[in-house]
């Protein structure tokens, strides 16, 4: 997909009803203020700032105002960060904000920030784990989230192992698809087998379904393959029809000929619907093709044929132009 925008929409911790010093997580913060220190980044670590502008190219990179929640936040082309920063703010003891972005990123804040330095990855994952148990017992989920996105981006086993606990066994489905989405992303071979185990094992539909997405930012070498598989296999429609999608998103030069059969053998009326869907998310004239071959297959229902024809009608595509316009020419010529 061209210039992924990995969101970190809502990274900032609401208040935290815990203490910013944890004898196990080894790194102590201050009782007021903002402190940041600095770790290796996984590889393939999204370069995470506030941006003027998100096309490639054409996106400058703005100082984050840390103490304000808003922001651009995100991933611009792709670009990755050899290490990352993570910002804390505390209050009276408690950590009230956090934010992770890449050591590069400019950052503003109302006060100044101590810098702890360097620290080793695996304890500055420990505290990160540390502090979201914590939140998790004071029911503040979305900061749960947030410091899994962090740990996410952290190198090293120990963040790898908490991702992988919550993604086989988190205590929702948000975090359980947050920790999935990074481990398929920064975990190479381990984690694409560990998202590939949940995709087709895992007993929640909705998990398998987030798993055809996340074996797409993985370094699988199967990925068009297992995709293929869930297509056909898994007993919930709705991760059949999100595997062709997916499928189609990758490009995959089985794609065409995988969802074709799909669509003429899937039971589900919205898994045929989305199949033919998923063929307009093809590249460039592929999409073209496969569709006008789906709108003159006469072995289709009129209503698939129709359908085809409205997503040619939706490309930009110089041949679904032309393939329509032919159909319009025949049409007044009756």
């Amino acid at each position: 997909m061209n210039a992924r925008i990995v969101s970190l929409a809502g990274v900032c911790l609401a208040t935290l009803a815990f203490s910013s010093s944890t004898t196990a997580a080894e790194i102590k913060l201050p009782a007021d203020g903002w402190v940041s220190w600095e770790v290796p980044a996984v590889e393939g670590a999204p370069d995470m700032c506030c941006w003027n502008g998100m096309q490639p190219g054409a996106a400058a990179r703005g100082a984050c105002k840390l103490d304000n929640q808003r922001g651009n936040i995100g991933n611009v082309a792709h670009a990755t960060t050899d290490s990352i920063r993570i910002y804390v703010r505390v209050a009276g003891g408690n950590i009230d904000r956090l934010r992770a972005l890449s050591a590069s990123c400019p950052v503003e804040a109302a006060t100044p920030i101590q810098d702890l330095g360097a620290q080793e990855a695996d304890a500055s994952a420990r505290w990160l784990i540390a502090n979201a148990r914590r939140a998790e017992v004071t029911k503040h989920q979305s900061s749960r989230e947030n410091a899994l996105e962090a740990l996410g981006m952290h190198r090293g086993e120990v963040a790898y192992g908490e991702l992988a606990s919550v993604a086989r066994g988190g205590n929702s489905q948000d975090e359980r698809r947050t920790a999935m989405f990074w481990v398929a992303k920064g975990r190479g071979v381990a984690g694409a087998t560990l998202v590939t185990e949940l995709m087709f094992g895992d007993k929640d539909p909705d998990i398998r379904e987030h798993g055809a997405f996340a074996i797409t930012v993985s370094q699988s070498p199967r990925i068009s393959q297992d995709l293929v598989r869930l297509g056909n296999t898994d007993k919930h429609g709705e991760v059949r029809a999100q595997a062709w999608f997916w499928l189609a998103q990758t490009g995959a030069a089985e794609a065409e000929n995988a969802i074709g059969a799909a669509l003429r053998k899937d039971s589900d009326d919205r898994v045929r619907e989305q199949a033919i869907f998923a063929l307009s998310q093809l590249p460039d004239e592929r999409a073209t093709r496969a569709l006008i071959a789906m709108a003159e297959d006469q072995s289709l229902s009129r209503e698939q044929r129709k359908r085809a024809v409205f997503w040619l009608a939706h490309s930009d595509a110089k041949g679904a132009q032309a393939y329509l316009e032919k159909v319009l020419a025949g049409n007044a010529r009756r």
